[in-house]
């Protein structure tokens, strides 16, 4: 179980209240049985729900 703290030390800003994203296999076809190995669910299942405990922003650098 990730900690607040690693949440924190990766640069991730703690949400109040956790938040759970649905994700299934149509939105992510080519990756989908990547994420299941990495996650150690079914890759055959309807699709999981992920829980997110933190956000960063990706700040994109102006071109000149």
């Amino acid at each position: 179980m990730i900690t607040e703290k690693e949440v924190k030390e990766g640069g991730y800003t703690v949400l109040p209240r956790g938040g759970w994203i649905y994700v299934d296999p149509e939105i992510m076809p080519r990756d989908w049985d990547d994420l299941a190995k990495n996650f150690d669910f079914d890759p055959d299942c309807e699709g999981v729900y992920l829980c997110i405990a933190g956000f960063k922003e990706r700040i994109l650098e102006e071109e000149i």
